[in-house]
């Protein structure tokens, strides 16, 4: 068993995903002796038959099934392992995944983003717009080195969580409004009105919820959604009010935005990421500058 290297169980993934040698040797740019030979050679290094041949088809065998997924694992360590050794001596010039909101990634990360580039050219980042859940599913599926969501989740105790600003929560109402002109409104002023609001799943609802509450006031939700490109089509179709993280997702003269001033509303954004994996040099070095650079006030009255 000590003899059981990489291109073993390369070459035993390969063909148990295809379940064929010919179309493995293909996708290993190998030839089907070669491949067939590894395959025997593993069995005989486990002590066990991996596949049962079934003419000139072949097909896994329990103990082949029990061994794939680990397999897999052990790949992807040895690929992590390798990338972390490679970009250890390379943090300016490594690559950075980053999910994020919508909100986000209207200004607010681009400047930062540009920033951070002027210090460190040779950096590459790959980007990912998402909702929180799909951001936070995953940094801990593996996918992005960092996220940046909000509100925070809380009791997920593998996230590291660093809080970086508030984003304001505005009022918007289609532009022929009894509100427009108005420069603020409050949560009064809309209670009685038909609202758009996020899912009460969210984060976010949590936080217009509880505000509302505070304020001894109920609700008339007349739709729920999490997408804010849809909740503002409906606000511009006219069928109700809602209340939404600033910048609007899509520029428009349909709609009109009021600043809420009875209580103000906010999220807190916070950059995240999995503390049982070592973060890239180059992940960690933007990491660092955000949570440096993050000074706004943590102070407003409802937040997240």
């Amino acid at each position: 068993m000590d003899r059981i290297n990489a291109d073993l169980l390369r070459t035993f993934v390969e063909v148990a995903k295809v379940e064929h040698l010919g179309r493995a040797a293909e996708a290993l740019q190998a030839d089907q002796s070669t491949v067939s030979r590894k395959v025997a050679r593993l069995e005989q290094e486990v002590g066990v038959l991996l596949f049962e041949r079934i003419g000139r088809n072949i097909r896994l065998t329990q103990a082949g099934r029990r061994l794939v997924g680990r397999a897999e694992r052990i790949l992807d360590d040895l690929r992590d392992a390798i990338a972390e050794a490679e970009g250890a001596v390379a943090a300016e010039s490594g690559r950075v995944c980053v999910a994020f909101l919508h909100t986000v990634g209207a200004r607010w990360l681009p400047e930062r983003l540009a920033r951070f580039l002027e210090s460190y050219p040779a950096v590459r980042f790959t980007l990912e717009e998402g909702t929180t859940a799909e951001v936070m599913g995953g940094v801990l599926g593996g996918d992005y080195d960092l996220g940046i969501l909000g509100p925070p989740p809380t009791g997920v105790v593998d996230l590291e969580i660093h809080p970086l600003f508030r984003e304001r929560v505005a009022v918007v109402v289609p532009v022929n409004h009894r509100l427009v002109g108005r420069s603020s409104c409050t949560l009064e002023d809309v209670a009685g009105e038909p609202l758009i609001l996020p899912r009460s799943r969210s984060g976010l609802r949590r936080v217009i919820d509880a505000a509302f509450a505070a304020q001894g006031l109920t609700t008339h939700v007349a739709y729920e959604g999490d997408d804010f490109t849809i909740v503002q089509g409906l606000v511009e179709a006219g069928l109700g009010t809602t209340l939404m993280p600033m910048p609007l997702p899509v520029p428009s003269t349909r709609v009109a935005v009021i600043p809420l001033r009875d209580p103000p509303i906010a999220r807190t954004m916070a950059l995240c990421w999995d503390r049982r994996r070592t973060l890239p040099p180059a992940a960690n070095l933007f990491a660092q500058r955000l949570i440096a650079e993050a000074h706004d006030p943590f102070d407003l009255a409802v937040s997240a």
